[in-house]
Formats: structure tokens, C-alpha cells, sequence
């Protein structure tokens, strides 16, 4: 048995002794995940341990997983998609606390699906944001309030902009001096705050929408033979946002032809059929589900999440890389700078698409 996962979790489950009953799932970067055999459950099981660093209320997670499948049972036949269910330990709950006091959690596993992380071409795109559009269609079902928030402020780039002045001012003085240029580069684009501010705080055009926060293709499960979607995965951040948070993401994750580790800055530019793949079969599902407002602002969705992303590595490069896992030194710098080079690319873009004045966006 894999010695970290309890033996009161292995009485718990009565997990299987069999060579290969229990899998760990190498590709998570924040919660430790298995695929287990139980002898409490006649399929396959995904057991895993909540990072409770991350997520301060372990319950949230499992509250809002068990709506959002409970929205999906309900809707289900109008919905190309699974939702895993969450599943119950012997006492009905949904957490288990082992006796060092890390939760856990099980659900149902999907057999027969593969997890894909670069994609290989447009209708793949067209088809993973077709499906984050459907998601959120469905979650519009779900009262905004009744969702609670798994990390507060994750996608608010006021908040974000206000850590990176304050690391900018505090932290460590021969890597701020390092960054001076991208420091002004970031600062020179304080107009799309303002634009965040503004739309963030009119309700009736934008109002709070659930959003999944994590929408890159890794989090879906694809049929192992076809470009189709099957299941929605790793919902710890569904919570209450704003509608660009998810195209947002895709943007940043799926519409470039290299990925945030990049460091060839003249290589980092927007593949323009992917954007228009992504763009297209988010709001294929979703425009008439929007406000006028919000469709005529999707395009900023890109521009806001980069710029949040760039800010949040540099912040940490400033902060002596306390947040994200670096593999050499200067790994946030360069990651933010690719950022910064992405959000120009995506920049130039949108105005050879659609006339915009730099000033504008």
C-alpha cells in the first residue's frame, strides 16, 4: 500500500492489497490524488488528500462539488459532459480527517478518458471552451451565493496589482532593481485597472457569475478515440467571479504557441486561429446566456488574466519565490516576462483584428 495515504484511510476504504489497485496520479501540482480499488464501492475511486495550505476550508470544496453535481444529475441529458460524483465516507461525510489532521476526500472516477495538456490543433481548442461556456451556462443555475469562495481574491487584479506594489516597495531590493523595465511596463498599463475597477463594480451589466477559475485543458477528460469532451474535472476553484475569468484563462493556457516557462521571448506570439477557436466556442454556448455588456467586452478577458498572471510572478520573484515551485533562480522573472511578451502579443492581435488603440483595451 502506498505509504501516504493513512492505514486508518486504508481501514476506512478497505483498500485493495492487489498489486495496481492503488495508482498515484503523478500531474497534480496541489492536492495529492490516487486511483483506488475499495472494497466499499463496486468500481474504481479517486482518493485524494486536500492541500489545506491552499484551501483553508476544506468543506467548501466539498459543498460546492456536491451542488454543482447535483445541478448536473438534474440537467444532465442537456449537458454533453460528467461531473464526478463526490462520495461519501462510512459516517455520509464527504471529508475524512486522518490523525495528522490533513483532509480527504473520494469521488468517482472516470474510466476511459485521457487528460491532454498541449493541444494538437483548432477543434480541439473549439471544443474545450464550447465545454468551460456549457459549464458555465449550467452553474448559472446555481445561486451565486450559495457557492462558497475557495481562495479569496484569486482572479481580483486590483488585489493583485496592490501585492506587486507592495512587494515592488518591500522586497528584495536587488531583484526589483533587475526588473526595473518590466516594473515600468506593467505600471504604463495601470489604465486596465481602472477598466477592472469600472466593470467589477456595476452589478446589473456584470453581474457575479460562477466560474470554474482553472480552465485549461488539463481539466477535462477527453474520449480516449475522439476530440469530444466527457468529463469536467478539479472544480476546488468553481466559486463566485466574473464572466471573463474562464476565457480569460484559456487564453492564457491553450491560445499561444509556447507555454509560461517559454523563455525565447521572440518565439512567445498568439496563434490567431486558436484565439478565434477559443473565443468562438466559449461563447457559442454562452453569448445568450450574457448580458450585452459582457459580450461586448469579452475580448478584454485575455488581456485582464495575462496581465494578473504577469503580476503574480513577479510579485513572487520579489518575494524570493515564497508561492509558485521554481527550478532555478530566475525562473518567476522569466516566467513574468513571458507573460508580459504573451500580453503584448495578444496586444497586437486585437488590434490588427479588430482596430483597437492601444489605449483602448
Amino acid at each position: 500500500m502506498n505509504p501516504a495515504i493513512p492505514t486508518s484511510l486504508e481501514k476506512e476504504l478497505q483498500l485493495a492489497s492487489e498489486e495496481g489497485s492503488v495508482q498515484l496520479l503523478s500531474n497534480g501540482l496541489i492536492n495529492h490524488t490516487w486511483i483506488c480499488c475499495s472494497s466499499r464501492f463496486s468500481f474504481p475511486i479517486v482518493l485524494q488528500q486536500i492541500n489545506k495550505q491552499v484551501f483553508k476550508n476544506p468543506q467548501a470544496l466539498v459543498n460546492n462539488h456536491q451542488q454543482i453535481h447535483q445541478i448536473w444529475q438534474q440537467q444532465q441529458s442537456l449537458y454533453p459532459f460528467k461531473i464526478a460524483a463526490p462520495l461519501p465516507f462510512s459516517n455520509n461525510s464527504l471529508l475524512f480527517y486522518d490523525q495528522k489532521g490533513y483532509p480527504w476526500r473520494i469521488q468517482e472516477y472516470i474510466a476511459e478518458t485521457i487528460s491532454i495538456t498541449k493541444p494538437a490543433a483548432a477543434n480541439q481548442l473549439y471544443e474545450a471552451a464550447r465545454s468551460f461556456g456549457e459549464f458555465a451556462r449550467m452553474t448559472q443555475l446555481i445561486p451565486p451565493h450559495s457557492i462558497q469562495t475557495t481562495i479569496e481574491n484569486f482572479h481580483n487584479l486590483r488585489y493583485r496589482f496592490e501585492q506587486f506594489q507592495t512587494a515592488k516597495n518591500k522586497g528584495n531590493a536587488d531583484r526589483i532593481k533587475e526588473a526595473f523595465q518590466l516594473i515600468k511596463n506593467l505600471e504604463n498599463r495601470f489604465h486596465y485597472i481602472d477598466r477592472f475597477d469600472a466593470i467589477t463594480n456595476s452589478p446589473v451589466q456584470f453581474p457575479t457569475r460562477i466560474r470554474h477559475h482553472d480552465a485549461k485543458i488539463a481539466n477535462l477528460l477527453f474520449d480516449n478515440s475522439t476530440n469530444k469532451v466527457i468529463a469536467i474535472v478539479d472544480l476546488d476553484t468553481t466559486m463566485p467571479g466574473f464572466f471573463f475569468s474562464d476565457l480569460g484563462d484559456m487564453i492564457r493556457s491553450m491560445a499561444g504557441k509556447t507555454d509560461e516557462n517559454h523563455t525565447q521571448l521572440d518565439q512567445i506570439v498568439i496563434d490567431e486561429d486558436y484565439y478565434d477557436a477559443l473565443v468562438t466556442g466559449y461563447q457559442s454556448t454562452l453569448a445568450a446566456y450574457s448580458t450585452p455588456e459582457e459580450n461586448k467586452w469579452i475580448h478584454w478577458s485575455g488581456i485582464w488574466i495575462i496581465y494578473m498572471q504577469c503580476l503574480r510572478f513577479i510579485t513572487d520573484y520579489f518575494l524570493n519565490d515564497q508561492y509558485y515551485r521554481i527550478e532555478y533562480p530566475l525562473h518567476n522573472l522569466d516566467r513574468a516576462w513571458n507573460q508580459y511578451q504573451l500580453l503584448v502579443a495578444l496586444e497586437q492581435h486585437l488590434k490588427r483584428k479588430f482596430n483597437f488603440e492601444p489605449g483602448s483595451f
